[in-house]
């Protein structure tokens, strides 16, 4: 026989107090209500005597609340997307919050599609890296009042919240180093839809700063689908028709990946033949033989800044940047790919 679920009710009558009480206590309002700490400590040995756990389903339905947020990114199975997810997820369970993660396939109107997806299922509030080419959806989301903070990437003329990486400053850092290595003829990989924030951004600010060494890099843009395969024809064509680059800046870290991979495969020497650098730093870079130069993103900093964010809205607190953009610094980490052993 199922066991009957333990009511506010239940513990109230157990110690002859109200309803109301105990609902204060257990809400943490009891400070503020004048109840003793003695009946606080009370009614909490109660609940945990009785094994109470609160219907947050049904104080969803007084609050008009689900207590859910929303999690939209590009690609969770990249380690920059798992990571924040993981971090957001954390941060949600600490506040009482439930996430439901998804991703886009940087597919703009498959995005559209899981918002209006959340929005039924009555999420109260939204995080999404977007791959939209406007700011339009973010800006009536904001005008109905609905909680959105965007991350990773932005829009000119975004009205709503959001939390980005100093993209162009990572990219000119990157590009300074690998002229000082001397590396002249660079090629920059980046991924589709060409009009992503982040994409950009960092292809602007790396080729920027190679024209001031009158470097003009090559850039190409790859289906966002079918990177390794793409890369391989690529370098392959490029081997083929003696136009094998110097140095390759990776947009990412799948395409780093994907880089890499191929140039074991041909036998190509990194950083000698080949240098590699990548925006965006993960865990076996470091490890990898040669190990890779990266831009290393604060991606902590970017879920606790876009969760706070988006927990104030939720409360009907006011931010400091609400409807501004809060920029992270980025940092590069130099490593073997990119330092060459020998003059050639």
């Amino acid at each position: 026989m199922k066991k009957k679920r333990v009511s506010l009710n239940d513990i109230a009558e157990s110690l002859g107090v109200s309803i109301a009480l105990v609902s204060l206590v257990l809400n943490g309002k009891d400070a503020e209500q004048g109840i003793s700490a003695e009946t606080k400590q009370k009614v909490l040995a109660k609940a945990q005597e009785l094994s109470y756990k609160p219907n947050h389903f049904a104080r969803g339905l007084r609050l008009g609340k689900s207590f859910t947020i929303g999690l939209i990114v590009s690609d969770i199975a990249n380690g920059f997307y798992s990571r924040i997810a993981r971090n957001i997820e954390d941060l949600a369970e600490v506040h009482g919050y439930n996430l439901i993660t998804c991703s886009t396939d940087e597919d703009i109107e498959r995005e559209l599609r899981l918002i209006k997806l959340l929005r039924a299922k009555q999420i109260d509030g939204l995080i999404i890296s977007s791959s939209q080419e406007n700011p339009d959806e973010f800006n009536r989301l904001k005008a109905e009042g609905f909680p959105v903070v965007l991350i990773d990437r932005c829009f000119d003329g975004l009205e709503a919240s959001c939390v980005v990486v100093q993209n162009r400053e990572g990219a000119k850092q990157a590009a300074a180093h690998l002229v000082e290595q001397g590396y002249k003829n660079p090629l920059v990989l980046a991924i589709e839809p060409a009009h992503v924030f982040t994409i950009r951004e960092r292809c602007e600010g790396f080729v920027s700063e190679m024209k001031k060494h009158s470097i003009s890099p090559k850039v190409e843009f790859l289906p966002f689908d079918d990177a390794f395969n793409e890369v391989e024809r690529l370098i392959d064509k490029l081997i083929q028709n003696n136009q094998l680059p110097d140095c390759i800046f990776a947009i990412n870290n799948n395409i780093a990946t994907a880089c890499l991979q191929v140039l074991r495969k041909y036998n190509i020497d990194t950083p000698n033949k080949v240098g590699l650098v990548c925006f965006d730093d993960i865990p076996y870079f470091s490890f990898m033989n040669p190990a890779v130069t990266a831009i290393s993103q604060p991606v902590d900093d970017i879920s606790a800044s876009a969760f706070e964010m988006l927990l104030k809205m939720l409360k009907d607190e006011k931010t400091e940047l609400e409807g501004g953009v809060k920029h992270l610094p980025v940092e590069l980490i130099i490593r073997e790919s990119t330092i060459k052993k020998i003059n050639i």
